[in-house]
C-alpha cells in the first residue's frame, strides 16, 4: 500500500503471482462510492490470469459526493459542467501513473487500465491522452466524458464491456462511445453481455481478460473494423 502526504492512500498494490509470466502492469479504477478494498477481488481474478502482472488499484481522489466511498471527481450536473473536473482527475491520474511506470520500469507498453463505471470514463479519458499512458484499456459500464473531436485519434486498444440490463449508466452510452472511438481510428470492441446490470462478476472478468488476452497475443495486427458483439 503506498502512502502520500498525511498518510493518505494513494494506491494498493498487488504484487506478481508469477516471476516467470510475462512482466505488466495492470492499474484498477474503481466506480464512484467505492473503494480500493472493494475492487481487491477484482484484481485477483484478473491477476490469476495474467500471473507476471504487477496489479494497481488506485484510491478515487475525494469523498464520494453521497458521503459513501470515493469518487474520482464530481458527477454533478450536465456533461458541460462534470468536464473540467473529469479533466482534472485525468490530470492526477496521469501523474500518479507515471509514478507507478518509473517505480515498476514497465512502460505504457505494458501498461493496461481496467476502469469501472466513474472510474471507466476516466479510464477512457486517460485513453485519449497524448501520448496515452497504456497500450490497453478496458471499460466496464464507462462512456465518453466528451464527444471525440474533429480529427482526434485515439491509439490504444479500447474494450467496452457493458451489461444488458445496466440502468445506472444505460448500453447506449458504450454503443456511443464505440461509434466514437471507431471515428477516431481507435482499435476498439464492444461487447454488450446477456443478463448483466451494472456490475463485474465472473462472466464480466472472464470477457475482460479474454479480450485482452486476444489482443496481446492473437491480435498483433489491427483488426479489421467490425461491428460490435454480443453475448
Amino acid at each position: 500500500m503506498d502512502q502520500g502526504q498525511a498518510g493518505r492512500q494513494l494506491w494498493l498494490e498487488l504484487p506478481p503471482m508469477s516471476a516467470q509470466a510475462p512482466r505488466r502492469l495492470l492499474v484498477f479504477l474503481h466506480g464512484a462510492g467505492s473503494c480500493v478494498e472493494a475492487f481487491v477481488p477484482i484484481a485477483i481474478a484478473w491477476q490469476l490470469k495474467f500471473p507476471g502482472a504487477t496489479a494497481v488499484i488506485l484510491e478515487a481522489l475525494r469523498e464520494g459526493t453521497l458521503r459513501q466511498g470515493k469518487e474520482w471527481f464530481d458527477g454533478r450536473g450536465v456533461a458541460l459542467d462534470r468536464l473540467p473536473r473529469l479533466e482534472a482527475a485525468r490530470a492526477v491520474v496521469a501523474q500518479r501513473l507515471a509514478a507507478l511506470q518509473r517505480a515498476t520500469g514497465l512502460d505504457g507498453a505494458r501498461t493496461i487500465i481496467v476502469g469501472f463505471s466513474q472510474g471507466a470514463t476516466l479510464a477512457l479519458e486517460l485513453a485519449r491522452s497524448q501520448p496515452a499512458p497504456a497500450a490497453i484499456v478496458v471499460s466496464y459500464a464507462g462512456q465518453l466524458g466528451r464527444p471525440i473531436g474533429p480529427g482526434e485519434r485515439v491509439t490504444p486498444t479500447i474494450h467496452l464491456l457493458h451489461g444488458e440490463f445496466d440502468s445506472v449508466v444505460p448500453a447506449a452510452h458504450a454503443q456511443r462511445a464505440y461509434r466514437g472511438l471507431l471515428q477516431a481510428g481507435a482499435d476498439v470492441t464492444l461487447d454488450i453481455a446477456a443478463d448483466e446490470a451494472h456490475s463485474i462478476g465472473q462472466a464480466m472478468i472472464n470477457l475482460g481478460t479474454w479480450r485482452v488476452l486476444r489482443t496481446l497475443f492473437r491480435g498483433r495486427t489491427r483488426r479489421a473494423r467490425g461491428g460490435s458483439t454480443l453475448h
